[in-house]
């Protein structure tokens, strides 16, 4: 019997473990104060974070956008969560309280916002990613949209493009996210970087083609590019400047 449970207990261990939900859902909204009230409107933020986002899966990281097309727009991300998380926070959101408020202090302010959306964090097409839990100064954010039915190839183009990285020991950073709810679900992926300013956007080291060729041999590069045609519907980028009072994590 004991030689029994010696192998049962480990394996009911082992599958509780497995299904385990990972907490790797971030809930981000992008908000756009009206012409002429940016400051009412910051004003507000601040004390509405303050009162209302201080704690649990409440808190908050808010950033301001500097770059791309929603430059003047402000973003706020949560998490990371589990989908169980997302049903917590969203009865704390939805309370009476709370919603009551955001809508005296923040409501009369707000010209437009997009959102909620949330993105998955992915692990397994991230390279070297910051697991300090600490906000970077500044993050860019790089977004990819694919084409239909390209989803299986855009994750071997991520897997090939990491193991270049890692076989001519590259020191960059970044973090792969994956939209799964709240616009095109399979198609739009983006990469995070986190920056201590605008001079860390210069190059530095090998080109990433050399580093290619390098790996994959003569030519290889160019074919990469080929692929990332064929897959790649469009691309932009944004950068975004962490905004520490306005945040709670």
């Amino acid at each position: 019997m004991k030689r029994i449970l010696g192998i049962i207990i480990p394996l009911i261990i082992c599958a509780t473990l497995v299904a385990q939900e990972n907490a790797n859902i971030y809930r981000v909204v992008y908000i756009k104060p009206k012409a002429g009230q940016k400051e009412q409107f910051l004003s507000g933020l601040k004390e509405h974070t303050k009162k209302h986002h201080s704690k649990g899966v409440s808190k908050v990281r808010t950033y301001e956008v500097v770059s791309g097309d929603k430059a003047g727009w402000y973003v706020r991300s949560s998490g990371p969560f589990t989908w169980a998380d997302v049903d917590k926070y969203e009865a704390d959101h939805n309370s009476k309280v709370h919603s009551a408020h955001g809508a005296k202090v923040l409501g009369p302010y707000i010209g437009d916002r997009v959102g909620p959306m949330y993105w998955a964090r992915r692990d397994d097409m991230s390279y070297n990613r910051d697991t300090s839990g600490k906000p970077s100064k500044m993050t860019r954010v790089q977004f990819t949209h694919i084409n239909p039915g390209m989803g299986s190839e855009f994750y071997d183009l991520r897997r090939r493009y990491n193991e270049v990285l890692e076989k001519t020991n590259s020191e960059t950073s970044f973090t792969m996210g994956h939209l799964t709810h709240g616009g095109e679900r399979h198609a739009i992926y983006a990469t995070f970087r986190g920056m201590d300013s605008w001079a860390d956007m210069a190059p530095t080291g090998p080109s990433l083609s050399s580093r290619y060729n390098e790996v994959y041999g003569n030519g290889a590069w160019g074919r990469f590019l080929k692929q990332v045609s064929k897959i790649t519907k469009k691309t932009h980028d944004e950068m975004r400047v962490y905004m520490k009072d306005y945040s709670t994590r």
